[in-house]
């Protein structure tokens, strides 16, 4: 695997928080600071994925209240749902 070296600035607080994680878990702060931004994107990106379902589970079930709705005004009353049913339990 290739690395880069870049500079990054941390609050100073937040960078003895890290150093001494790291000298009690035994790891580098160069390892730290990789998996929690591969933590991180990966929460993001789920999060995101999540969302958009969400928002498609959301649409689909306005859309088939929507569809319901205009189903009202078959014979006797019925709405469009209990006549496909009907007809599926007569065969």
């Amino acid at each position: 695997m290739n690395s880069k070296k870049i500079n990054i600035t941390i609050p100073e607080n937040n960078l003895k928080e890290i150093e001494e994680f790291c000298e009690s878990e035994d790891v580098s702060k160069s390892w730290l600071i990789r998996e929690a931004a591969t933590q991180y994107i990966a929460t993001v990106k789920e999060k995101k994925e999540l969302d958009r379902k969400r928002e498609d589970m959301e649409w689909a079930r306005e859309a088939s209240r929507n569809l319901r709705n205009k189903s009202i005004g078959f014979h006797k009353s019925k709405k469009g749902h209990e006549v496909i049913r009907e007809s599926r339990d007569r065969k």
